[in-house]
């Protein structure tokens, strides 16, 4: 008798503890995350619309990078960096991909029939779900024959996110999907077509808002995706209206965040960036911004829900197959391609940056529209001859290291406006504003204002505004801070006055270019604006308020306010350190 009790007490002990091995494993299970991948911004241009990338010189003296384009955009190795992130989805246990807009570069047919191929080859071969959104770029015109309209743009990704829609919008590519039995996906098309800007219509509005409701009775949490920024992610983004920002972003991010959508995942800005934001009834609202995923740092995120935590991690393409490359390709270039592809982006992204320089005379038309200068008069000529001006100062070496009488680097210009350029081994001013550009694009940022790099770039871009300034008619220079905002007096200066007289005005004029424009955009660029961090966070789940500790984005009137309060401390703090202003 005692040894069966002695058999069944270990039988019940064996049994005991194979259930608290199994129950675990049985909740984890009833509880699986939600997983999926993000991408954005992926410019597509099929390599059979490229020229060859011999022929290509847009970097004068370069060799690696003469292919460089104004935006960064690793273009000829663009099916490399593609094909390298599916594979990675692939072999990830995440289902969802979530493309927030520019699928193409410029809206063109064989962008979009290139791009669409890729995505529909890769969902059918792995069961795997893509929801994707038009950018500003997807819906360029209807006017040529070569770029597509909306009812094109829906009906090349019929089956790519669309055909898994629960609700669509009638007059935008707004949809609804459902992502598992706990979150549902809400894909906003808030492009205005034809154009860059954005806008929600009050149609469309009301529209999200039943798909609230519904989501609401259904059970589901809502997750929103849109290309344009629903939070700001650097200094006076707002500057740039709805080019940038949702147009009347506050009332929008206040509204959706009472509404519940507390998580968006956008593009469009090309840099990581994560927001966070708090209407006046408390309710949180995050705006993941995702980098382009072809231009430097080729970011892209794997984010989870759970009931426990939003946790988003940012991984990074650094190797391709560059058999996928088109011909043409040095052998330096296809060396450092495959043994380091992340130093080969970063170059890249800087040598783009400094072939901006050459593109900025085109700026000339554009101007003279908002100037309302009309083509071939006198002012014009003045406007252009000014943008030739900056386009050869920006050109100009940071150093005068030949020793030559004349004033021909951006220290000489500097020297005779009695600013100081500190030494370094920058070449140019867009060579320091490349590796400041690179650091915002990558996300987390934190210059100090006494950097080396701040220093510079804000005495160099003093040093050619006031060269600039000076050197074109005063009508000009009154017409570009008139469109500023400037105060009206003193304009009556007439051009012929000599250099002497009006030098003093123009520098006034140029500090408070610097104080009201460069200086906060360039803080909003060199620092981290608002928590949480932007590359690697746990935030909170749905359901859950936790505390957050640090600056977040303004979209009510208290917070408004204080932010001015902030920035007010913040401007008497850097005026002590002088570091724009000589």
């Amino acid at each position: 008798m005692k040894r069966y009790f002695k058999i069944f007490i270990s039988l019940l002990l064996v049994f005991a503890m194979l259930i608290a091995l199994i129950v675990p494993t049985c909740a984890e299970g009833a509880t699986t995350d939600l997983s999926i991948f993000v991408a954005s911004d992926i410019h597509y241009r099929p390599q059979s619309s490229l020229p060859p990338i011999a022929e290509v010189n847009n970097l004068t003296g370069e060799t690696l990078y003469s292919h460089a384009n104004t935006k960064s955009m690793l273009t000829y190795e663009s099916d490399g960096i593609i094909d390298e992130f599916l594979a990675r989805f692939e072999a990830s246990p995440a289902k969802y991909l979530l493309i927030p807009g520019d699928l193409s570069e410029d809206g063109f047919w064989d962008e979009h029939i290139g791009i669409a191929e890729k995505l529909r080859e890769f969902k059918e071969r792995t069961g795997k779900k893509i929801f994707i959104i038009p950018g500003n770029h997807d819906v360029r015109t209807s006017d040529s024959q070569d770029r597509l309209n909306l009812s094109d743009f829906l009906d090349i990704y019929a089956d790519i996110g669309f055909d898994d829609a629960l609700e669509k919008h009638e007059e935008s590519a707004s949809y609804t999907a459902d992502l598992d039995e706990n979150y549902r996906l809400i894909a906003i098309d808030a492009c205005i077509y034809r154009e860059d800007g954005s806008r929600i219509s009050p149609g469309l509005l009301k529209w999200i808002e039943k798909q609230v409701l519904a989501a609401s009775q259904d059970g589901k949490m809502l997750i929103g995706m849109v290309h344009h920024s629903v939070l700001e992610h650097f200094g006076i983004e707002n500057i740039g209206g709805n080019l940038l920002c949702l147009e009347n972003y506050k009332e929008l991010a206040t509204q959706f965040a009472d509404w519940g959508i507390k998580y968006f995942f956008t593009g469009h800005e090309h840099a990581n960036d994560i927001s966070a934001a708090v209407s006046e009834k408390g309710n949180k609202i995050y705006d993941i911004e995702t980098g382009s995923l072809i231009t430097y740092p080729n970011a892209y995120r794997e984010v989870s829900f759970s009931d426990m935590a939003v946790k988003i991690e940012t991984k990074y393409i650094d190797k391709i197959n560059t058999g996928l490359l088109p011909d043409g390709y040095t052998g330096e270039q296809l060396e450092l391609l495959e043994n380091d592809f992340p130093t080969y982006s970063y170059e890249y992204f800087k040598a783009g940056i400094k072939s901006y320089a050459y593109e900025i005379p085109e700026l000339t038309e554009k101007l003279a529209r908002k100037f309302k200068i009309e083509n071939g008069t006198a002012m014009y000529n003045a406007l252009a001859d000014a943008m030739d001006m900056i386009s050869t100062a920006l050109n100009l070496p940071l150093y005068d290291n030949e020793g030559t009488p004349e004033v021909d680097s951006i220290e000489e210009i500097a020297q005779k406006q009695g600013i100081k350029i500190d030494k370094s081994d920058y070449k140019n001013i867009l060579d320091v504003a490349a590796t400041i550009y690179a650091a915002h694009y990558a996300g987390d940022e934190h210059l100090e204002y006494n950097s080396p790099e701040v220093r510079i770039l804000g005495c160099g871009l003093n040093a050619v505004l006031l060269y600039t300034s000076l050197n074109i008619p005063i009508t000009i220079a009154n017409s570009l801070f008139a469109s500023i905002g400037l105060p009206t007096m003193g304009f009556s200066i007439i051009d012929n006055i000599n250099t002497t007289e009006r030098e003093p005005y123009i520098k006034s004029a140029v500090k408070i270019v610097m104080k009201e424009m460069i200086e906060p955009l360039s803080d909003g660029i060199i620092n981290d604006i608002s928590v949480p961090g932007d590359l690697n966070e746990s935030l909170e789940p749905y359901g859950s308020s936790h505390s957050l500790e640090g600056q977040t984005i303004a979209i009510s009137d208290f917070k408004y306010f204080l932010n001015i309060i902030l920035k007010i401390l913040t401007a008497i703090l850097k005026s002590t350190a002088n570091l724009f202003f000589y």
